[in-house]
This record gives C-alpha cells, sequence and structure tokens, in this order.
C-alpha cells in the first residue's frame, strides 16, 4: 500500500499558491481532516498531494518544504514511511476496492510510529466502488486523531456528495499557459509545446507524457494523412491497421483536436485563430476544410466523444479505429446514430 509514485517534494511552478496556503493553514495546525485535491488532469495533482504530505510528515521543515534528510523524510523518499497510507488502483483491477479501504481504515487507528500525524493519500479518488466508498464515508463521519486524508481527483462530481461534503476543497486552478511553457522548454526544448500541451487539454504533465509516443513525433504526417484520406488516396481500413493499438488514446486525442480545429476554421474563418491548437498543421486544416459539412463535423467530433469514453472498456481497438476512419474517409457524409456501441467485446 505505501508503494509512492515519482517523487516529488515540492510544489510546481503553478501550485505555488495554493501551497502557501495549505502550508499556512499547517503551520498554525489548523487543518482539516480530509482534503479533497481536485483539477483539470495532467497538472500535477497527486504529485502535489504527495509532496504535501511529505511536508506535513517532515520533522524539520525548510522553506515551506520537506527537509529530506530527517528520519521521516528518508522513509517517505524510500516509500516506507510506516506513517503514511497509499491507495490506489491495484494493477490487476479496475477500481479501488472496499477491502482496500477497510485495511486503510484499521491502520489509521493505530498509534503513530513517529509520535504524529498519519496520513493516507487516495488517487484517483473518484476510482473508489460503491463499497469502497461507503466504507471511506465511515472513516470520514469518525477520523481518528491526527489522521489526515487526501483525495485526489480530476473528476470530483463522480464522488458521492456525503464524501465531498465531508472534504475541504483544495482546487487547483488551471496553469497559466506562460508559466507552463517555460516549465516546458526546461525540460526539453520543442517547438510543438503549445499544440502539445492544446491536445492534452493543458495539462503540463499531460503534455510531458506525450512525447514518449512516435505517432506525437509524426503528428503532421499524421494529419497529412487524414487529409489524403479525405480525398480518397488512401484506403481507410489499411490507415487504420497502421496504427499501434496500444496508443489508442493518443490517436483519439490528436483526432479530437484535428476535429476541434477545423470546427473553429468552419466556425470564425481567418477572424482569431488564437484558439487554434495545431496552428503548424494550419495549411493542412484548410485543405481538409474543402467541403465539410460543419454539422457533419460536429456529428464526428461526438462520435469521438464516445470512443474515448469507450477506451475504458473492452472495446475492439481495432474496430474502433476502422469505423472512424471510414466515416472520415466517406467525407463525413454518412454519418449514422450511434455505430459505436458493436465494437465493444
Amino acid at each position: 500500500m505505501n508503494t509512492t509514485p515519482e517523487l516529488q517534494t515540492a510544489a510546481l511552478p503553478w501550485q505555488q499558491e495554493t501551497w502557501r496556503r495549505l502550508y499556512t493553514r499547517l503551520a498554525d495546525g489548523k487543518l482539516p481532516h480530509a482534503l479533497l485535491i481536485s483539477g483539470i488532469a495532467g497538472t500535477g495533482k497527486q504529485l502535489f498531494a504527495q509532496a504535501f504530505a511529505m511536508l506535513a510528515l517532515c520533522r524539520h521543515r525548510e522553506n515551506q518544504r520537506a527537509c529530506g534528510w530527517c528520519n521521516s523524510c528518508r522513509q517517505f523518499s524510500a516509500g516506507a514511511h510506516p506513517d503514511y497510507f497509499y491507495v490506489t488502483i491495484l494493477e490487476d483491477k479496475s477500481a479501488i476496492l472496499v477491502d482496500q479501504i477497510r485495511e486503510l481504515s484499521q491502520n489509521l487507528t493505530l498509534t503513530s510510529q513517529h509520535s504524529g500525524r498519519k496520513i493516507a493519500l487516495l488517487a484517483p479518488a473518484d476510482a473508489m466502488n460503491t463499497n469502497a466508498a461507503n466504507s471511506l464515508l465511515k472513516t470520514l463521519e469518525e477520523p481518528s486523531a491526527d489522521t489526515l486524508l487526501l483525495l485526489v481527483t480530476a473528476r470530483p462530481a463522480r464522488l458521492a456528495a456525503t464524501i465531498r461534503s465531508r472534504c475541504q476543497d483544495v482546487r487547483l486552478p488551471p496553469p497559466d499557459r506562460t508559466t507552463v511553457l517555460q516549465w516546458l522548454n526546461s525540460r526539453e526544448s520543442r517547438h510543438d509545446w503549445p499544440a502539445l500541451l492544446g491536445i492534452a487539454g493543458g495539462g503540463p504533465l499531460a503534455a510531458l507524457r506525450l512525447t514518449r509516443y512516435r505517432l506525437i513525433q509524426e503528428r503532421l504526417q499524421f494529419y497529412a494523412t487524414l487529409v489524403e484520406l479525405l480525398n480518397g488516396k488512401r484506403n481507410p481500413l489499411a490507415c487504420a491497421a497502421e496504427l499501434d493499438r496500444e496508443t489508442l488514446p493518443v490517436t483519439l486525442g490528436l483526432l479530437q483536436s484535428w476535429v476541434m480545429d477545423l470546427i473553429i476554421l468552419a466556425s470564425i474563418g481567418d477572424a482569431d485563430r488564437r484558439t487554434i491548437v495545431n496552428t503548424d498543421a494550419l495549411d493542412l486544416l484548410q485543405s481538409a476544410l474543402k467541403g465539410i459539412n460543419l454539422r457533419a463535423l460536429h456529428a464526428y467530433l461526438k462520435h469521438l466523444n464516445e470512443a474515448v469514453a469507450l477506451v475504458a472498456t473492452s472495446v475492439n481497438a481495432q474496430l474502433l479505429l476502422e469505423g472512424l476512419f471510414l466515416e472520415w474517409a466517406d467525407g463525413l457524409r454518412t454519418l449514422e446514430a450511434a455505430p459505436l456501441a458493436a465494437c465493444g467485446g
């Protein structure tokens, strides 16, 4: 249970103000027993919560961060702190289970081994199944002394109202674009960070993860292929077969970004292009726009959104991609109501 994600010992640049507010409450002894940390995906909410847990357990805090050298910090860094509990989805499961929460609740009733507080981090908190959520509710209603629960989620609305009402909200605001681009370029200098950030939905860590995929390196070629499909120069089934099924979410993200840019261009023309994500693919976008109906683009985007929702299920990736590519290659003229459900299983 104590296995932790990559260690981050301080707030990321776009989290500084929220960090300062929480540190003040920690220093003043005014922390509640449960915090609900939320914000858009890919902004580092879990790293923020982990760093704050390390800070709260540290015996010698320095400059609003954990010292890194006390016994508590060394144990935390090793993933072996006896008073810190990390709960997430088990490798072979699809949800946080009730037995995990029961084990956590039992551990939280034990005396702290460092004569201080006990901290639990649950991420993603919205992944608890119904029984697990009900079990956690009992812990929230009758918290043990000197216990802090950190619930992390990008989708707080998926948590039961009874759980949300027993936590104090810590909402991490969407990161400032300029700050994020500076941070990303400090990690790796790339000309396409603005596009990747847009494709990632504004989450800098999500944008950073995208760079691992070959399809991202070939993004403009992928968009050129979409234009060729539209013009009848490529076979949609062959194109779908060329894609790596393991990167289905990345492929769908690129398609969503492409279609949303087309919708923007078709709606506003040349009036304002600042909201376009793939500015380096503007020529390809304008080429694809010829003869496309705006209503058909909206219908296709709806199908894409349905496809994204299916990714978490036992969807057949190959059939899903083939269906989307066939619709696109046909010039968006024969869209049907909802054929995507047939791709499951």
